[in-house]
């Protein structure tokens, strides 16, 4: 589910701006960019995110003004600068070389310093805390305005499926009495006259009936439609399950197609399997 979240704080460490963003994703899945000494808190974050949602993409930032004293400072690397400058001394002797190694020439050698680590204690985390909190706040305001319009799509997709089910299941009858009706006559093409055993046709034709009945599986994409009807009030994250479902729902459809060889029930689950696929482009989207 897309959204969008800002938060701002100022505190007695500094002023942290927070940006976060979420768009679709089958798991939970966090990129975050943030200042130099902060990656010791990436966890953090992550877990400030998981503890509110379940599955999204979401881009996390964090920016920092006004920072307030910290500890650190600038390393030196002793052995490795005598180690440069007896190197060079020992190439100015060798190969006659003018000049003089002095703390010019040793000052632009980058690699014997090295920039420690600002150390972010508790009190930095707690201000970037607040605004990390309004932030994602925000996020999850505008996706909880995002959700209410998707589940009035998905229930409006699930009454139209119910209706297709319900239009399926009261043509059924009739077209199991015509197909019975037109194996019946075929049968009497075949034997050309010949005497026909009237209890046994009648057998045969009720053992096709009973091969063919999408009765089980009208019964069962009920009772599916139903449990995805019960899972849209829950307040459980219900994303997967509701995936499943349908997929289970377009299972029967396809059987009950299969089955029940009849131009206007086929014309029924067309409009069913379209509407499921509707629906499960909706579902990526819920949590």
């Amino acid at each position: 589910m897309t959204g969008y979240g800002r938060g701002e704080h100022a505190g007695p460490t500094g002023t942290y701006f927070v940006e976060v963003s979420s768009t679709n994703h089958r798991f939970l899945e966090v990129k975050a960019r943030l200042p130099r000494g902060w990656i010791a808190h990436e966890s953090r974050i992550q877990k400030e995110i998981s503890g509110r949602f379940k599955r999204g993409h979401f881009d996390f930032y964090l920016a920092e003004r006004n920072k307030g004293e910290r500890q650190g400072g600038l390393g030196l690397d002793w052995d490795l600068a005598e180690q440069y400058v007896q190197s060079l001394k020992l190439l100015k002797k060798r190969l006659g070389l003018s000049g003089r190694v002095d703390l010019r020439l040793v000052g632009e050698m980058r690699e014997i310093f090295s920039s420690e680590e600002h150390r972010i204690t508790e009190v930095y985390w707690e201000d970037a805390q607040k605004a990390i909190s309004q932030a994602l706040e925000g996020l999850e305001g505008m996706r909880r305005k995002e959700g209410l319009a998707l589940e009035a799509q998905i229930q409006a997709g699930l009454l139209e499926a119910q209706r297709l089910l319900n239009t399926i299941a009261s043509r059924w009858p009739e077209a199991r009495r015509e197909h019975q009706g037109r194996i019946g006559e075929r049968i009497v093409e075949i034997m050309q006259g010949q005497e026909i055993d009237q209890g046994r046709l009648e057998q045969e034709l009720a053992l096709w009936a009973e091969r063919w009945d999408i009765a089980e599986e009208v019964a069962r994409l009920q009772s599916h439609l139903q449990q995805a009807q019960g899972l849209l009030i829950q307040d459980s994250p219900s994303g997967r399950p509701f995936d499943f479902l349908l997929q289970e729902m377009h299972r029967e459809a396809n059987t009950i197609s299969a089955k029940a060889s009849d131009a206007p029930i086929s014309h029924q689950i067309i409009g069913m399997k379209m509407e499921l696929e509707k629906l499960r482009e909706q579902v990526q989207n819920v949590e």
